[in-house]
């Protein structure tokens, strides 16, 4: 191989470490590794038994290979994989020692897969395992290039340590990505909002539910400039004491600081409480502040969340919904028709099953007692 100089490869370590950081650049990782030993093909790859530890970073991947490479071929490419689990990690090896150039060229994984992509010789490495999975790097040459060297050989065991630090941190922040989506998918699934602020009162998190509060425009707070903001002067002055209040306990949890407050939208309507706690640690959560939303109206579903959960029959279920959406025992008595005499009996066994003594009580019960979950 021609003699590299020192920035050449620097800068291939470089593109190789921002790949570990992100995934998106890991292709441009395989191409520059392709270049540093001027092959026909570069690729970052995990192979085991299981489809969860199967991944590729190719250099120009053909959609309609790779699909065969975790398709039909899959049970060909896993064979491999077996003659491959002895070999030490960080050992160099060249495809035709380790399986026999005839027998790999026989092969369906050469004949379907590696000589429509002009593999002609390879060259690999393992670079992790876990178990019976494991990755590796493998560069390929064309049919008219020459063969891998002692000084390709060289240079692919130096940069060994580099490449498993790669393969490492891109495993580490796949998983931590897995766990993160999730998360944020089960964040979604809850009827309510839940923000991650800083001490600026920015946004720096917001679920599906805060997203739709937030770009209400008639709704109790807004987002200007990525800040969160509530419509109300008063209520703005409160948010802001409720943040600072979440940041003081986060260093002193005996402090006593408020943790909710009432938002009101401009015409007294669109409602929201607002709950205020430090964010979960973190690496990134330091001086952030986790706030929880809710809309203060009663969910479509309280009279069936009634009946299931109190067991009310269907006439005490419509009472308790129409109060808590803030109508009077005389109006509920109208609705449905009946004596106000005959809506104290409901009331009274209303009462009994909720083991509630109050009117005021029943309402706040009743408010809360809907599952806080977004219909799909």
């Amino acid at each position: 191989m021609p003699r590299l100089d020192v920035d050449t490869v620097m800068s291939a370590i470089d593109q190789l470490l921002i790949g570990a950081m992100d995934e998106g650049q890991m292709q441009a990782a395989a191409e520059t590794m392709r270049q540093l030993f001027n092959g026909s093909k570069a690729c970052f790859a995990g192979i085991g038994p299981n489809p969860e530890d199967w991944a590729a970073y190719a250099t120009d991947p053909d959609a309609a290979l790779q699909e065969r490479c975790f398709g039909d071929l899959a049970p060909d490419f896993v064979e491999m994989g077996d003659a491959l689990r002895g070999i030490p990690l960080g050992s160099v090896y060249r495809d035709h020692d380790v399986f026999g150039a005839e027998a790999l060229r026989s092969s369906r994984v050469w004949q379907e897969w590696m000589r429509p992509q002009d593999m002609y010789g390879g060259m690999a490495c393992r670079l992790a395992k876990k178990e019976q999975a494991f990755w590796f790097f493998d560069v390929q040459r064309g049919r008219h290039q020459e063969g891998f060297d002692a000084q390709d050989a060289a240079l692919l065991e130096k940069l060994y340590p580099v490449l498993r630090r790669v393969v490492e941190l891109r495993r580490h922040i796949g998983r931590v990505v897995i766990q993160r989506d999730e998360a944020r998918g089960a964040l979604d699934r809850i009827a309510m909002g839940i923000t991650i602020l800083d001490q600026d009162m920015r946004i720096t998190y917001a679920n599906e539910g805060a997203d739709e509060i937030l770009s209400d425009p008639d709704g109790a707070v807004g987002l200007h400039q990525g800040r969160l903001y509530a419509r109300q002067p008063a209520d703005q002055r409160q948010l802001r004491h409720l943040v600072e209040g979440a940041l003081r306990s986060a260093q002193d949890p005996l402090a006593s600081v408020r943790a909710s407050m009432i938002l009101h939208g401009e015409d007294g309507s669109h409602s929201l409480s607002a709950c205020a706690m430090p964010a979960p640690p973190s690496p990134d959560s330091a001086g952030k502040v986790l706030i929880a939303l809710r809309r203060l109206e009663t969910a479509a579903n309280l009279v069936a969340c009634a009946r299931q959960l109190f067991d009310l029959t269907d006439t005490e279920a419509k009472f308790a919904s129409a109060l808590a959406s803030g109508s009077s025992l005389t109006e509920a008595a109208e609705a449905q028709g009946v004596r106000i005499s005959t809506a104290r009996t409901h009331l009274a066994r209303i009462f009994q099953k909720t083991n509630t003594r109050q009117q005021s009580q029943l309402v706040s019960l009743l408010r809360s007692a809907a599952l806080p979950l977004r219909p799909r």
